[in-house]
């Protein structure tokens, strides 16, 4: 295996999402490795001052701040990863979140992370 770096693993991870979306395979695990693949390659690209979708999105959208696109962005992969709330002591609910996701919520996470890329 070549030397890791966070570029390598963000490749590795948004195109293995790809692949299982493109064969529409486990929809979990799509947006977990686009989500964990798109945060990546969005701090590679911020901390290399190159402009990123979260900056366009908050350039036009005038009532979005960063908080609120974090969590739009991450607001399924959180429900998937994280069993407690962030007090670390009391379990989440993610019980809506979970019914409202499909294979249609990775549309996003896909072309986020690969827009970036």
């Amino acid at each position: 295996m070549a030397i890791l770096t966070k570029l390598n693993v963000a490749r590795h991870q948004l195109g293995t999402a790809l692949d299982l979306f493109i064969r529409d395979r486990d929809p979990i695990a799509v947006q977990c490795l686009a989500c964990g693949g798109g945060e990546l390659i969005d701090g590679i690209a911020a901390s290399n001052n190159i402009p990123t979708f979260s900056t366009y999105m908050l350039e036009t959208v005038p009532d979005l701040d960063i908080p609120k696109l974090r969590y739009l962005q991450r607001k399924y992969w959180n429900a998937f990863k994280h069993m407690n709330g962030r007090d670390g002591k009391q379990p989440r609910d993610d019980t809506e979140t979970l019914a409202a996701f499909n294979d249609t919520k990775n549309d996003a996470a896909l072309f986020v992370g690969w827009w970036h890329y």
